[in-house]
């Protein structure tokens, strides 16, 4: 078998198609274990890309209080958890990875 050698700008750029094919998937992973009291930290999020890093943000002015204190409430979301990035991470990052090498393959 013969390996050629691929510029790592064609390979970065065949990543950033995967991460893209990814990311509403992440947002919506990551939102699953968001505190939810009137979904307005919810709704206010949305993803961004920075050349082969995607940013998930949360756009409220209290999203960095919440995401790092407190307890969160389970009465609207049972899943509701500090760090819920981190929680959707550790719970789906094979499915993540999963959908970023598809459409890798497939790009």
């Amino acid at each position: 078998m013969i390996f050629k050698a691929v510029p790592k700008a064609t390979v970065d750029k065949i990543f950033q198609k995967g991460l893209f094919a990814a990311r509403e998937q992440i947002l919506t992973d990551c939102n699953y274990y968001v505190k939810v009291d009137q979904h307005i930290l919810e709704r206010s999020a949305y993803t961004e890309m920075d050349g082969n890093t995607l940013h998930v943000i949360w756009n409220t002015p209290y999203a960095r209080r919440q995401y790092y204190t407190g307890t969160p409430s389970k009465d609207v979301n049972p899943n509701a958890s500090i760090q819920w990035a981190e929680k959707a991470a550790g719970e789906h990052k094979k499915d993540w990875a999963a959908i970023i090498t598809k459409a890798m393959k497939n790009g």
